[in-house]
């Protein structure tokens, strides 16, 4: 072959075999089906991750191996949350090069000033370093510490009334965390919101995320026109979708055609869900945080997030009332406001508690399902070796647990009947975060945090817990009734819901989505483009050379 047809010719070859390994590649990464492939769908998985990752009848275990001074490094600047590479074995499925970090807010802050503790909550991240990797459609799952929770309980108890409600949920179970084969401790795995979740519920990954944070906007008050002006509302998406936050918020506070902007029936389950477990730590709290938004189509959901202070964790009063939750006056949380002040929403949203009342929060049907997971999760717990607490309070914890329940139910059933008020002049709550603080100190310090109202729950004595938290005493542990396999059914919503129509359905009532638009189709096009451009510059080279020569 002559020199000058030769180089040309091995130009093009090259590139034309690059384009061909990126193809293949791409049609390999989209088409398979393992647990490192970024083509497994968790919408049409959800019985497989249930099976294999968030196992609710037993405790799987999550290991770590990482190189031991990135993991010392990670634990002694835990709050840069900085990222670092490790192999996971999640339930048995090995995956390599995913990122591990500390993770947190109250929790995170608590464990660093803690001088005789390191166990925090963690992030792993299956595509932090390879692109599209994930465990069975799953990017990123969180490992909770189940810090300020003496009954390592509330937050799997607060997801799993919300799931009976049909209330958009994260997946979550309980796991042993290994690390370098070295048990950890005893955690709860909580699935990220991120686009298996969202298309898992809504059908699609293409509309706007938000996370409520401590800042300024995360009230939903109207601040202004520009995004910049809500830092408490963090953009999670790639995109805002021009300006749907802005004309939810605008519609909310001054207008009053909310199911125009709002998923009204989730929005009046998340308002109940955390009013009646005092969850305090969330909108309707002094913080206004943990909870996440998506915009489908220009309509809003409110997402359910972060549980582990519910059912009085944060010392809030088991009297709380139903139709003024809030934690400073009623006007300032204009979604409960707002919503309230509707006659149809507000005697939807006494439907919704009602049926909370009657099914999962029932006092036999709680008790044998608190029971259930003691007898699941009791021999981790005395095994944890980095426990915030001792195995007696883990045990008086549930009695605690029990006891608040069990009068909370009957005080919001009293303001349901209308026996005693369910609001009162507009100005709140009060403050939940009472005694000393929310347990920043070390483990044996005394503060009087998650103390239940003792005179409402027929206790006193509060003992003080390990990390600051203080315990109830109570009973005999035991006595819970039968078991049970499984929630309880039968809290669906049916259609319709609002009296003379309304909005009805709810998460499940999406439908088949049949216009979902993900981010797989837009890298697609991107280095399809791409490709086109390094062919034609290669036509351009060997014209080039040709005349040269």
């Amino acid at each position: 072959m002559k020199s000058k047809t030769a180089v040309p010719l091995l130009v093009v070859s090259m590139i034309v075999a690059l384009i061909a390994g990126i193809v293949l590649d791409g049609w390999a990464g989209g088409t398979g089906d393992s647990a490192v492939s970024g083509g497994t769908s968790a919408a049409a998985n959800t019985e497989q991750l249930d099976q294999d990752v968030f196992v609710k009848d037993k405790v799987v275990d999550v290991k770590i191996t990482i190189d031991p001074d990135d993991f010392q490094s990670m634990l002694d600047n835990a709050s840069a949350e900085e990222f670092k590479s490790a192999t996971v074995e999640y339930n048995g499925i090995q995956l390599d090069n995913v990122g591990v970090r500390t993770k947190g807010n109250l929790s995170l802050r608590s464990v660093v000033s803690m001088p005789d503790s390191d166990r925090y909550s963690f992030k792993l991240s299956f595509d932090e370093y390879i692109s599209n990797q994930t465990l069975l459609g799953l990017a990123k799952i969180n490992l909770n510490n189940n810090y300020s929770d003496a009954t390592y309980m509330r937050e799997f108890l607060t997801y799993e009334l919300a799931e009976s409600m049909g209330l958009p949920t994260p997946k979550y179970s309980y796991v042993n965390v290994y690390v370098n084969g070295e048990l950890k401790g005893f955690y709860l795995a909580v699935e990220q919101i991120g686009d298996s979740y969202l298309e898992r519920n809504f059908g699609n990954t293409y509309g706007a995320l938000y996370k409520g944070i401590m800042g300024n906007g995360s009230d939903l008050l109207y601040k202004g026109d520009s995004e910049s002006d809500y830092p408490g509302l963090s953009r999670k998406s790639a995109k805002s979708n021009d300006d749907v936050l802005i004309d939810m918020i605008k519609e909310l506070n001054d207008g009053t055609d909310y199911e125009s902007v709002l998923n009204v029936e989730d929005a009046l389950g998340y308002i109940a869900l955390n009013a009646v477990t005092t969850n305090t730590d969330s909108y309707i709290g002094s913080n206004k945080q943990n909870y996440y938004l998506y915009e489908d189509d220009g309509v809003f959901s409110i997402l359910p997030w972060d549980y582990n202070m519910a059912f009085g964790g944060l010392g809030s009063s088991s009297t709380l009332m139903i139709d003024e939750p809030t934690d400073g006056a009623l006007s300032e949380r204009p979604l409960v406001d707002k919503l309230l002040k509707v006659d149809a929403y507000k005697t939807r949203y006494h439907e919704i508690i009602d049926k909370m009342l009657s099914s999962y929060l029932k006092d036999d049907v709680f008790q044998a399902r608190v029971k259930q997971l003691s007898e699941l999760i009791s021999a981790h717990v005395k095994a944890d070796p980095t426990a915030f607490y001792t195995y007696d309070q883990y045990e008086q914890g549930i009695q605690q647990l029990l006891s608040f329940t069990s009068v909370r139910v009957a005080n919001v059933a009293e303001q349901l009947d209308g026996t005693i008020a369910s609001a009162g002049n507009g100005s709140g709550n009060g403050g939940g975060m009472r005694g000393g603080g929310m347990g920043r100190g070390g483990r044996n310090n005394v503060a009087a945090n998650g103390q239940v109202d003792a005179a409402a729950a027929g206790q006193g004595n509060a003992e003080a817990g390990q990390n600051g938290q203080a315990m109830q005493q109570g009973g005999d542990f035991g006595g819970f009734g039968g078991g049970m396999g499984a929630p309880p059914d039968g809290f669906d919503r049916g259609g319709g819901g609002f009296p003379g129509g309304g909005m009805g359905g709810g998460p499940g009532g999406f439908g088949e989505a049949t216009a979902a638009v993900n981010q797989g189709s837009s890298s697609e096009a991107l280095t399809t483009g791409g490709l086109l451009i390094v062919l034609m510059l290669a036509c351009l080279f060997v014209v080039y050379f040709r005349r040269k020569h």
